[in-house]
C-alpha cells in the first residue's frame, strides 16, 4: 500500500486560507482637519502670552485675570488638539497574514499622548489576547472603558488601547482588534471582566491591585440605573425652577423672563 505524500496540498489549501491584509488607522482627511484646525489657532494662542506681557509691563495686572483664565483653557484645548494631530499621523495597526505591526501611544489611558512605541510580532509568539472593562466615577458621572491587550510568549505586555463604550472610534475599535488578533492566531479572546478603578490611579499609572476591584454585570447596571436617576433628578429639579420663575412672573404681572434679566443685571 503506497502512501500518498498530502503535506504540499495541504500547506497550498492553508495558503488560500490565510487572511487578507487588515489596516487601521486615520484618513488624509481626518489628519488634514486636525492639522487646519491647529495652525489656525495657533497665531491667537501664542498672542495670548504676548498680550498678558504687555499688560504686565504697563501694570495693569488687575485686567489680567480674565486673560490667564482664557490661556489656561486655550492651552488645554491646543493641547488636546495637538496630542489627536499625532495620534492620526502616528497610529497604525497593520494586521498581516502572518503577524502584527504596530504603533500606539505609549501612555496608558483613553487619551492619546506624545509618547509612542512601534511593535512586530508573529501570531505564533502570541500567548494570550485579554479584554477588560474599567469603570470610573460613581451615579454622578460614569464611565466605561474597554481595554485590550496583547501577551507574548517572551513576557512582552502589549497594550491595544482603550474605547469608551458610549463612543467608540471606528478607526481603532480595540476590542474589534483584539478578536481580529485571536481569530488570526487561532487563540480565544480572554474576557477579564469589569473592574473599578479609580481616575487619579489610571493618570498616575498605577495598575489594579489583582482582583481586588472586580465588579459584576449586576452592580454595573445598578450604577447605570442610578446614574439614571440622578439624570431625571437633576432635570427636574430644572423643571420646577423653571416653573417657579414662570409662576413668579405671571404673579408680579410682568412679562416672562425680565425677573431672570433684572437678576442678570442686579448681578
Amino acid at each position: 500500500m503506497q502512501v500518498k505524500n498530502d503535506i504540499p496540498a495541504l500547506l497550498a489549501a492553508e495558503d488560500q486560507e490565510l487572511p487578507v491584509r487588515v489596516t487601521f488607522g486615520s484618513s488624509f482627511v481626518r489628519s488634514f482637519v486636525f492639522c487646519m484646525a491647529f495652525l489656525i489657532l495657533l497665531p491667537f494662542y501664542i498672542s495670548l502670552p504676548v498680550m498678558i506681557g504687555q499688560r504686565a509691563l504697563h501694570g495693569l495686572l488687575a485686567e489680567n485675570w480674565g486673560l490667564l483664565v482664557l490661556w489656561l483653557a486655550f492651552t488645554a484645548l491646543m493641547g488636546l488638539l495637538f496630542a489627536e494631530l499625532m495620534f492620526s499621523i502616528r497610529a497604525r495597526v497593520n494586521l498581516g497574514s502572518e503577524g502584527v505591526r504596530l504603533t500606539l501611544p505609549v501612555s496608558r489611558g483613553a487619551t492619546p499622548w506624545l509618547s509612542y512605541k512601534h511593535h512586530e510580532f508573529d501570531y505564533r509568539n502570541i500567548q494570550a489576547i485579554e479584554t477588560r472593562r474599567e469603570i470610573y466615577g460613581g451615579a454622578v458621572v460614569p464611565v466605561l472603558l474597554k481595554g485590550a491587550r496583547v501577551l507574548l510568549k517572551d513576557g512582552t505586555d502589549i497594550k491595544l488601547g482603550y474605547v469608551s463604550e458610549a463612543n467608540v472610534d471606528p478607526l481603532f475599535p480595540y476590542p474589534e482588534i483584539a478578536a481580529e488578533i485571536a481569530k488570526r492566531a487561532r487563540l480565544p479572546l480572554i474576557d477579564r471582566g469589569s473592574v473599578r478603578r479609580s481616575a487619579h490611579s489610571k493618570l498616575m499609572g498605577f495598575r489594579s491591585a489583582g482582583t481586588a476591584g472586580l465588579i459584576d454585570d449586576f452592580e454595573i447596571e445598578h450604577l447605570n440605573r442610578a446614574h439614571n436617576i440622578f439624570m431625571l433628578a437633576l432635570v427636574g429639579v430644572l423643571l420646577v425652577l423653571m416653573a417657579i420663575g414662570i409662576v413668579e412672573d405671571f404673579s408680579n404681572g410682568s412679562p416672562i423672563g425680565q425677573t431672570a434679566a433684572l437678576v442678570t443685571q442686579l448681578a
